[in-house]
């Protein structure tokens, strides 16, 4: 206990909490407000009041954590909004790195944001024995900020800084993936909105509606509120109710960055296996199962590498690009361009080695971009330039699927918190009716007697 209540603590912290005794008491004394007249509204006894009192009390802290790591994230997607814009227009007229780094710093106030800039921008300026000091202290930045389009910038503005080279086309489409980032997570948080009002809107409903019965049974002057049953399943409603809450605002604070993927070995293992399954009905069985699985995650990630493909090949050959866009390539591609390199350097002119890439799996648009890194490296492709720009495009609109498909299977769940509040109060409704007959009775019987 102690020890969660510490991590809990190091949180509030991070999000920018600042300890108060008049600010906590307040929220304490709001909170008990709150508790004690919410029970006074349901006719709780004693016990069940001070039961109602501890939870809200519990789970005070969570709910300001929640609120606090909510504004948090959405300063820090806000700073890292501006600061990606402002870097790319600032780089097209630079062309310097540093440079860039300290106009870009001069838009933020203290906080977070300029604090990280000016580590990067120590780094650069006082680090003496690396060939890198330039990758690493960006890198500074990328860990603070995790979002897959800032290293493809960073990497790209090196990149352009150390061999020169027409720029203007590949800041535009830097721009617009900044923008299709921005319109999600935007549209995301609006969504949130939506999805914590209505589950607090369902939990108020609920509530009302068993309110009614004992409405209801004061207008007969009937007592089923003071019931023991009544007061049982009154305080595991609230509690519960409580707790819906709390994991539906949980739920909604979650952050606006790519966070490491925690399955990705699973992914690799399962690709992995794809290659080795045998032609017995078994194992088709599960091949097919494993190509659904990894096909999913492959549309997630092919983007990722094509940007950063794209962005080599501004000033490199088809084949070049691919060869340096491995190591940092997503690991579930890494055996599929592993066989398409290693093929390339045995022929380069496998024309098969192209149209075969990630050949188990139905994917039109790999197939289609492959068909066009074929052309151009073969010269066959018309204007190279559009061509790339046109990969780029098709790329952003992928990803931006891809990655708005997640944000609402992310909030798939909240559906079920939305429906919780009414199945928990249709269940206290039912034992109050049922109360309310037997009380009822009971009367009956005592004005006959």
């Amino acid at each position: 206990m102690a020890k969660e209540k510490n991590r809990l603590s190091d949180e509030l912290k991070e999000y920018g909490y600042v300890f108060s005794v008049k600010r906590t008491l307040t929220e304490y004394s709001l909170m008990c407000l709150g508790m004690i007249l919410l029970g006074r509204f349901f006719g709780l006894h004693v016990i069940p009041q001070v039961i109602l009192l501890a939870s809200g009390m519990v789970l005070l802290p969570f709910l300001v954590r929640n609120a606090y790591r909510n504004r948090y994230y959405q300063q820090k997607f806000s700073d890292l909004n501006v600061y990606m814009e402002q870097f790319l227009y600032s780089f097209q007229n630079t062309r310097k790195v540093l440079t860039t780094l300290e106009d870009t710093a001069e838009l933020f106030d203290e906080g977070e944001m300029k604090k990280t800039i000016a580590e990067a921008r120590d780094h650069i300026l006082y680090t003496y024995n690396e060939t890198d000091f330039q990758e690493k202290g960006l890198a500074i930045i990328e860990k603070n900020y995790p979002y897959p389009i800032l290293p493809m910038m960073h990497r790209f503005a090196l990149r352009t800084e150390e061999i020169g080279g027409e720029c203007r086309e590949s800041v535009d489409l830097l721009l617009s993936a900044r923008r299709m980032w921005a319109d999600r997570v935007f549209a995301l948080q609006q969504e949130k909105k939506i999805k914590r009002r209505e589950v607090m809107l369902s939990i108020l409903t609920s509530l009302l509606l068993c309110s009614m019965i004992y409405y209801m049974a004061g207008k007969m002057d009937l007592d089923v509120a003071g019931h023991p049953v009544a007061q049982v399943m009154t305080i595991v409603v609230l509690v519960l109710d409580l707790l819906i809450y709390y994991w539906a605002d949980k739920k909604l604070t979650a952050g606006y960055f790519a966070e490491k993927e925690k399955k990705e070995e699973m992914y690799i293992k399962q690709y992995q296996r794809i290659r080795n399954y045998g032609r017995g009905p078994l194992d088709q069985l599960g091949k097919r199962a494993a190509i659904r699985s990894v096909t999913k995650e492959l549309k997630a990630k092919f983007p990722e590498w094509l940007m950063q493909l794209s962005l080599l090949m501004q000033s490199e050959n088809v084949q070049v690009a691919i060869f340096k866009s491995y190591d940092s390539a997503p690991g579930i591609l890494k055996p599929a361009l592993e066989e398409l390199i290693g093929r390339l350097t045995i022929n380069p002119n496998d024309r098969m080695a192209y149209m075969e890439f990630l050949g188990d799996f139905t994917l039109p648009e790999v197939k289609s971009t492959m068909k066009m890194l074929l052309a151009i490296a073969e010269g066959n492709g018309g204007d190279e330039r559009s061509q790339i720009a046109d990969i780029i495009r098709r790329n952003q609109k992928m990803q931006d699927e891809a990655a708005r498909q997640k944000d609402k299977d992310s909030l798939a769940g909240m559906y079920a918190l939305f429906l919780a509040p009414q199945l928990t109060g249709g269940l206290k409704l039912v034992v109050d009716m049922i109360l309310l007959f037997i009380v009822y009775l009971g009367h009956m019987g005592t004005g006959i007697g």
